[in-house]
């Protein structure tokens, strides 16, 4: 029996602010040598000095485990469930620490103090191998945008900045290739311990490291693991339909627990096409409804919430819900960048304040079923109050005119570069834009 199909265990954990993603998971960002707690938070550098890959007790990560046990917020991206929590909302923290399927490190088990922890979720971006251009993206995950911005040259206007050049200080990582073998070497030897490998890009159905996990895993007895990847399905259909049936395979042979395939999309329509520049919509949905047709994998629609994807999600959310009577389709949502934290924080929705809601997400998030099956559905019941709680958040922000003039200046050079036009596909937007 795989592991998902256990009695979920809570989180052991009850001391001050402890946090699921903290002590179980880990994110490592191959392209820039940087490992993370999560997509937001926990940020340190890869540790090379060892045979295998060392990214989960790095000491930014211990350090950071005790001081949540104090009842301390640590800082470090932590902020981005911080400013949840203080407007009441239901964090990724909060929910993540009552999340079906979720497994603590064994450690636990004997020592609730333990903060050198064995890993049980996993998330890996091999590369920047991508072929689109989504808005809130970077050179370091898009190697389309890297062209583009090699192209263009620099652009530097009032803290707006474009720059093949630039992004975080450590954007110029140039161990990529032995740090790759060196986190193959921690799959021979520990694999085993997780129970969730994630697989993100760039694009990973383009990326060669993909055809390599694959195969690795093709030759494993991995009952345990749920293998899961992140993609704009924006790739050819035979490729998609190649790998999902080996994968498959795997999963009715019981050497994997469960295939998941994450679809990347913010939106529906023009919108969708704007904020992911070089998606083909039709070809998505193609890919994302031969999946859901064709396999028993696991589906869910990932969203970026940027205040350009906004407008365009009541129709992803009736999409979502038309492919939910098939078979559970699940929506998750974060937003790209955090009030006043990272490298692009004129992309936090709640620059508009409130009113941010009322042109879209309120209608979304209302539309969204949260039943599978004609039941109520607990991890859609999460997913939709984490969602409520990002508008709980928006609600109690002040509009920021500074942050909206970056936006503007942003998406202006934006559409300079690649031929779009902002105000024509968000006319609600650049009339609020208008007066800044």
């Amino acid at each position: 029996m795989g592991i998902s199909q256990q009695p979920p265990k809570i989180f052991p954990v009850k001391k001050g602010i402890a946090c699921q993603l903290k002590w179980t998971h880990s994110t490592v960002y191959l392209t820039d040598g940087y490992t993370a707690s999560c997509h937001r938070a926990g940020y340190g550098p890869l540790d090379l000095s060892g045979e295998v890959l060392g990214f989960h007790n790095i000491p930014n990560k211990i350090e950071e485990r005790k001081k949540m046990l104090k009842g301390e917020w640590p800082g470090n991206g932590c902020e981005h469930c911080k400013h949840i929590e203080q407007a009441g909302g239901a964090s990724d923290r909060t929910i993540h620490l009552n999340m079906e399927g979720t497994t603590a490190p064994p450690e636990l088990e004997h020592n609730l103090d333990a903060v050198e922890l064995t890993p049980r979720i996993l998330e890996v971006y091999w590369g920047n191998t991508c072929n689109l251009k989504c808005i809130y993206c970077s050179q370091i995950f898009s190697s389309k945008i890297h062209q583009e911005e090699k192209r263009f040259g620099p652009f530097n206007t009032e803290g707006v900045v474009m720059d093949a050049k630039w992004n975080r200080e450590f954007a110029n990582f140039t161990r990529i290739e032995e740090a790759t073998e060196k986190l193959f070497l921690w799959f021979e030897k520990n694999i085993h311990h997780l129970h969730k490998l994630i697989i993100l890009g760039g694009e990973p159905f383009i990326q060669k490291e993909t055809e390599r996990m694959i195969a690795f895993l093709e030759q494993k007895e991995l009952p345990d693991l749920t293998l899961c990847f992140f993609s704009n399905l924006t790739v050819d259909h035979e490729r998609v339909k190649n790998w999902v049936q080996r994968l498959n395979r795997l999963v009715q042979e019981k050497r994997l627990d469960k295939l998941q395939i994450i679809g990347s999309l913010d939106s529906w329509g023009a919108e969708a096409e704007y904020v992911r520049n070089g998606l083909d919509l039709k070809l998505f949905q193609k890919n994302f409804e031969y999946i859901l047709n064709e396999s028993n994998t696991l589906q869910n629609i990932n969203s970026a919430l940027t205040a350009t994807a906004v407008p365009g999600m009541p129709e992803l959310v009736k999409n979502i819900n038309k492919w939910s009577k098939i078979r559970p389709v699940y929506w998750s949502m974060m937003k790209a960048s955090t009030h006043n934290f990272g490298p692009r924080p004129y992309l936090y929705p709640g620059i508009f304040g409130r009113k941010i809601n009322d042109i879209g997400l309120k209608e979304a998030v209302d539309l969204f079923d949260v039943n599978s099956h004609g039941y109520p559905d607990s991890v859609k019941l999460n997913h939709k109050n984490y969602m409520n709680g990002i508008m709980n958040e928006f609600e109690n922000r002040q509009p920021d005119l500074f942050r909206q003039k970056q936006f503007k200046i942003y998406l202006t050079e934006l559409d300079r570069r690649r031929g779009t036009d902002y105000k024509k596909t968000f006319p609600t937007i650049a009339e609020w834009l208008d007066k800044v």
